[in-house]
């Protein structure tokens, strides 16, 4: 599976998770998972809190997500 899939995978249930916490769950460098995390930021995929360290998927990907999963 793809670090952009594990990351997005983790992130499914639209709760904010940690970034320590997604690190171990992950088993990601802070490198690798930051790298994706401003990648997915970048485009609206999610919402990333420096100031709380942590993550959250953006509710508008998912339905995107659903549409084109399920079409």
């Amino acid at each position: 599976m793809s670090k952009i899939a594990l990351v997005l995978e983790l992130l499914g249930d639209e709760k904010w998770h940690g970034i320590e916490e997604s690190l171990l769950r992950l088993e990601l460098s802070e490198h690798e998972f930051r790298e994706v995390t401003a990648f997915l930021d970048k485009y609206g995929f999610l919402k990333v809190d420096e100031r709380n360290k942590r993550v959250k998927i953006n509710r508008d990907f998912l339905r995107l997500d659903q549409v084109v999963t399920y079409g």
